[in-house]
């Protein structure tokens, strides 16, 4: 089933059905050139990917880790309150009560950590990079003169002088560049379409540690990512490309921008 959808500015509900995949072809499609060239709809898409994630899966042997078994049992052994007194709470409902608030401060302590942890902004970045195709590169206005409009705002916003010979890419080419603000973090992000693997992008954010770190590799929302810091800076490379070809690509990137970021 597709829904009907409307002209912008797009509501919930349509973006909502767009992670849903209920919006036919022509809807994606117009939607996504949409997604392209406005970045406050794209950060309006990327929260609200975030309630689409696999919660369960990730945090099901945590869950697993409270007693709820033992809560469980001690709920079952109590008698039900009659039905005298049963505008007052009952010990059973109590404990009922806590059962669930255990299993969720569990998840709640846990999932925190997300946050504020140091790879926090890769995952956010993660989510939003999933939600992209090729489709969504694909008539993206790339002209020179354009890119260079957008490293600027990229150099006032982050301090980070780019331009696009630095950030040239083996087999990809270069897209458009774009300020994104989620949680506390401003993030540049630079987008490539790959001929063969589609999108991929490079993404930079301040770091609070001011020591060079190695490239490190990960994969997050199955696609390869090779993260490093440099200058003060965080970067990361996130595509659909064999985990070969990225780390190549991160390492032709680190040393182009070394150049022009000291």
């Amino acid at each position: 089933m597709t829904r009907e959808i409307p002209s912008a500015p797009y509501s919930d509900e349509t973006l909502v059905a767009y992670l849903d995949n209920q919006l036919s072809e022509p809807q994606r499609a117009k939607l996504e050139a949409q997604l392209a060239q406005d970045d406050v709809l794209s950060q309006r898409l990327a929260q609200m990917s975030r309630s689409n994630l696999p919660f369960h899966d990730a945090f099901g042997a945590m869950l697993q880790e409270a007693p709820v078994g033992k809560l469980q049992a001690a709920l079952d052994a109590i008698p039900d309150v009659p039905a005298t007194v049963s505008r007052r709470f009952s010990r059973r409902a109590l404990l009922a009560a806590s059962v669930s608030f255990l299993a969720v401060g569990v998840l709640a302590g846990r999932y925190s950590t997300l946050f504020v942890s140091d790879d926090g902004w890769r995952a956010r970045v993660a989510d939003y990079m999933s939600l992209y195709t090729a489709q969504t590169l694909a008539d993206v206005y790339d002209s020179a003169g354009q890119q260079q409009i957008q490293l600027a705002r990229v150099q006032n916003a982050l301090g980070i002088a780019l331009n696009p010979a630095a950030l040239a890419v083996q087999g990809a080419s270069l897209k458009d560049a774009r300020m994104l603000h989620y949680d506390d973090y401003d993030i540049a992000q630079i987008t490539y379409l790959d001929r063969k693997y589609g999108p991929m992008a490079l993404c930079i954010t301040r770091s609070e540690h001011n020591g060079n770190t190695a490239q490190e590799s990960e994969i997050r929302r199955g696609m390869n990512v090779v993260y490093w810091r440099h200058a003060g800076y965080n970067f990361m490379l996130i595509g659909h490309s064999p985990a070969d070809d990225m780390a190549a690509h991160a390492v032709a990137l680190q040393g182009n921008i070394r150049q022009v970021v000291s």
